[in-house]
């Protein structure tokens, strides 16, 4: 019977507009955003590269001669000489187009550089022209990424394998949860329009709750991958697909590390997997609860944004991180530990965190049913006697 009450809710899905019109809308996401990104000016890296060359020259214009006269001021110099050797060695690789390996090979000494002066606290050096830390990890992890994978550093950013990683991140966070309540917001309407149909069916609640989860779930997850492989060959119709060993960074134990653009749409995937359960599970609670729709929406919604509106109030809230992780992009991506000074607020922590959310929102469904199951039954031995 699980079965056919399974295949009825998927009959039921399947007859759902609203639902396909919001697939249609996230599959032409991928292909409408790369109309506008397409035009975009993108810096290029020998730009860059121009940009590092003259920074150095005003940081030596600016710098105190007080300091100069120190003996910490003539380590400083000669670190400073020897990262204008090394920005050279970068741009003479870039110009030869050849051996990419002189060029990673500068890039990591002249951070290592970066990074002592930032130990020595960068003393007389102006604030506009320091690198910050974390900029220095993201390009040191990029490097031995391309060098351990015999990847060239110059790749067109308007790619399928380097496209994708930089819209996935757009529809993270508040749009995809709002994409996931609006899929599953017409779980429970058959259920209060046609209860004689329904209550037919000789199974337990939670068969129908997991039957109803499931398929919207499903549905869920294949118009995400429908959109992606889509966009993906749209773009790669424009400009090819591109190399699918390219890196995307990710932060992971305060430290970011290089993944291929496979790898990095895998854990995406996963997360989104997690936080589109999630979502189903407590809006079907939820619902049960207020039994009003729009009531369950805007519970939803008020709990999903109350990390910006209590911001916006001027109040702390660092203690509603687990909410945050909802933007898995920004977790990802080291934003979200930025943003909330929580170094351990990585991709482990916030899967962990996701998979624990998903178990305390089902064993609530559990626990209720099995309450209301214990009710009925002292209900009924009370008329009984």
């Amino acid at each position: 019977m699980f079965w056919k009450y399974l295949l009825f809710e998927t009959k039921l899905l399947l007859l759902n507009k609203k639902n396909w019109l919001l697939g249609l809308a996230l599959i032409l996401f991928f292909p409408l955003y790369y109309s506008y990104y397409s035009k975009l000016d993108l810096v290029d890296i020998r730009e860059e590269m121009d940009e590092e060359v003259d920074n150095l020259h005003k940081t030596y214009d600016k710098f105190p001669g007080s300091v100069w006269q120190t003996n910490e001021g003539k380590e400083i110099r000669a670190n400073l000489i020897e990262q204008s050797s090394l920005i050279n060695m970068k741009r003479y690789a870039l110009w030869k187009d050849s051996d990419f390996h002189e060029f990673f090979d500068a890039g990591l000494k002249l951070n290592e550089l970066r990074l002592e002066n930032h130990q020595r606290g960068n003393k007389g050096i102006q604030k506009e022209y320091i690198i910050p830390v974390n900029e220095i990890l993201k390009e040191n992890a990029l490097y031995r990424y391309h060098k351990e994978h015999e990847l060239p550093f110059i790749q067109n950013p308007f790619e399928a394998s380097n496209y994708i990683p930089v819209a996935l991140p757009l529809i993270s966070g508040v749009m995809f949860c709002l994409f996931v309540l609006l899929m599953g917001s017409s779980m429970l309407v058959n259920d209060q329009q046609h209860p004689s149909v329904v209550h037919g069916f000789p199974i337990s609640f939670m068969q129908k709750a997991i039957s109803k989860v499931g398929v919207h779930f499903v549905q869920v997850m294949l118009f995400l991958f429908v959109s992606i492989v889509i966009g993906g060959y749209y773009v790669s119709r424009k400009t090819g697909w591109g190399d699918f060993r390219t890196p995307v960074l990710i932060y992971q134990d305060a430290d970011f590390f290089a993944v291929s653009m496979l790898h990095y749409l895998f854990l995406m995937f996963i997360a989104f997997g997690l936080i589109a359960l999630l979502l189903l599970s407590a809006f079907l609670l939820i619902n049960i609860v207020t039994k009003n729709l729009y009531a369950t929406i805007l519970i939803l919604l008020f709990v999903l944004l109350s990390p910006q509106l209590l911001q916006v109030a001027g109040v702390e809230t660092n203690w509603l991180y687990p909410l945050e992780i909802l933007d898995v992009a920004a977790v990802l991506g080291g934003e979200a530990a930025k943003e909330l000074s929580i170094e351990k607020l990585d991709f482990k922590h916030a899967f962990s965190w996701l998979v624990v959310l998903n178990l305390v929102v089902i064993s609530i469904l559990y626990g209720r049913n099995k309450l209301v199951k214990i009710r009925r039954v002292e209900t009924v031995s009370i008329k009984s006697s």
